[in-house]
């Protein structure tokens, strides 16, 4: 699938700077730039994206003010933070909020290929003790991915690709009443409540064996 991504940074070299580095490294996107966080909820309400990568502090506001807004505009879009700001301090409030991954500018070029890769690849990024701090007391309890039938465990790995509920149907030879039940049920026993969440889970629990 073709990328399609929202980039806001307030700053244009960076963002000629992204660009280039991402279409030379995993082939050519298509590309909507902005500098404020009105635009970033504009440009959402206004088509689809695959991805969007967002700096913190826009030139009108920062991004923590507006971000459950963007939640609410589209749920499951995927969510890079690529900015300056305090990892620490910024990070665990950007996971709570539905971010899927967050990275430093600060990083190395080699660093932020390998993170940009597995942010492409619907994966979740983010420093170790990031992680490991805001699921904590998950990490102590079973295994909520191991609740799932066989059915719904199928459906969530295609859930997790990005791939709509109309094409499971198809792939699973499925009504679309019974893979939308299933999504539902997959929703309620693992506490997610969108599929950047299930991904995250996913990474996690992975990861843990």
């Amino acid at each position: 699938m073709a990328r399609n991504i929202l980039l806001a940074d307030d700053h244009v070299i960076i963002r000629r700077g992204l660009r280039t580095l991402i279409d030379n490294n995993f082939g050519r996107s298509e590309w909507t730039e902005v500098d404020r966080t009105n635009d970033v909820l504009s440009e959402l309400q206004k088509k689809s994206y695959t991805h969007a990568i967002l700096d913190m502090q826009l030139l009108d506001a920062n991004l923590l003010e507006v971000l459950p807004d963007i939640r609410k505009v589209n749920p499951d879009l995927p969510l890079m933070i690529y900015t300056m700001c305090s990892e620490d301090l910024y990070a665990p409030r950007m996971l709570k909020l539905g971010v899927q991954a967050f990275l430093s500018k600060q990083l190395s070029e080699e660093h932020v290929i390998n993170a940009f890769g597995r942010f492409f690849q619907n994966k979740c990024y983010f420093s170790e003790h990031i992680l490991y701090d805001a699921y904590a007391d998950k990490m102590k309890r079973e295994n909520p991915i191991d609740e799932l039938s066989e059915r719904e465990f199928a459906v969530l790995q295609y859930l997790v690709k990005g791939i709509s509920v109309k094409e499971i149907c198809g792939i699973l030879d499925l009504k679309t009443t019974t893979v939308a039940t299933y999504k539902a049920r997959i929703f309620e026993k693992t506490g997610a409540a969108s599929v950047v969440d299930l991904v995250r889970l996913m990474d996690l629990y992975s990861n843990e064996k």
